[in-house]
């Protein structure tokens, strides 16, 4: 895959300056509530690359002096409501996201996606939404299960047939985390879903932190489609670090295993709190 394109490499130089600019500033310890990332990405197969950014709140102050500073929203638990928008070959996504921690045991989480691709006089939707409720049986365990609601649908005319359809699934999910990074920002957060429905998802995660700064992290995905339909299997990997506690850059490369279909995604993010 060429991830030299003009437009990404342009995407990359915007991060590095911006890397650069924030590095230079001052390291001292911030506390934050406000979290901003711009993102690129290039997909093998498609002429342009996604281009988004994300905004999110959180309802309480993020600590910089202990932990580590990706996940320290999780290990405070620190509620927090978010958006984001991005944009590829002419299609738009949406997402809003809430996590809400009700104690230092419970948490509600509600998170959705939509999608809506224009192509000449087909209209094509897609929603995804998740609820999930955690529970922490120990600071370090997290165990939950929740519901995933799909819908899309196709409207419009093509090659001359009047095109109207569209279909929804509602699938239980289940999921688990369990994390060693403590105040020394030092561990493994490991991670894993479980979705039932119409196509069985099965998601894992591993990531190390090396220090509070550095991590590291690898995931794993399957689908088991339904009948008729191929099964998709993807592997990423995933290196994120933080120049001080508010400014750090994100590189990721994913690849579909035994696949006949090439579908490997570069991306790259830069995220800011203030």
């Amino acid at each position: 895959m060429d991830i030299k394109t003009n437009s990404f490499k342009t995407a990359l130089t915007a991060l590095s300056i911006a890397a650069a600019s924030i590095f230079s500033a001052s390291t001292s310890f911030a506390a934050t509530q406000n979290e901003v990332q711009i993102f690129a990405a290039d997909f093998e197969g498609v002429d342009d690359n996604l281009y988004g950014a994300s905004y999110t709140r959180y309802l309480d102050t993020v600590k910089g002096n202990s932990g580590a500073y990706l996940i320290n929203p999780y290990l405070q638990r620190v509620s927090s409501v978010s958006g984001s928008y991005a944009n590829v070959d002419g299609i738009d996504f949406f997402s809003l996201g809430s996590t809400y921690y009700l104690n230092k045991e419970w948490m509600i989480d509600i998170s959705g996606t939509h999608s809506r691709n224009d192509i000449g006089s087909v209209d094509n939707d897609n929603t995804n939404i998740d609820f999930r409720v955690g529970f922490n049986l120990t600071r370090e365990w997290q165990i939950g299960a929740g519901l995933n609601y799909t819908h899309s649908s196709i409207e419009g005319r093509f090659d001359d047939v009047i095109v109207d359809d569209s279909e929804s699934d509602t699938a239980a999910l289940a999921f688990t985390r369990y994390t060693t990074v403590g105040k020394s920002g030092t561990g493994w957060d490991l991670m894993a879903q479980y979705v039932a429905g119409d196509a069985d998802v099965i998601e894992t995660s591993a990531r190390y932190f090396f220090s509070p700064q550095l991590s590291v992290g690898g995931a794993y995905s399957y689908v088991n489609a339904p009948s008729g339909f191929d099964d998709i299997q993807t592997a990423s990997v995933e290196v994120d670090y933080w120049f001080n506690e508010q400014f750090s850059v994100k590189a990721s490369y994913e690849t579909d295993i035994d696949s006949d279909v090439t579908a490997d995604v570069a991306l790259l993010s830069a995220s800011y709190r203030f």
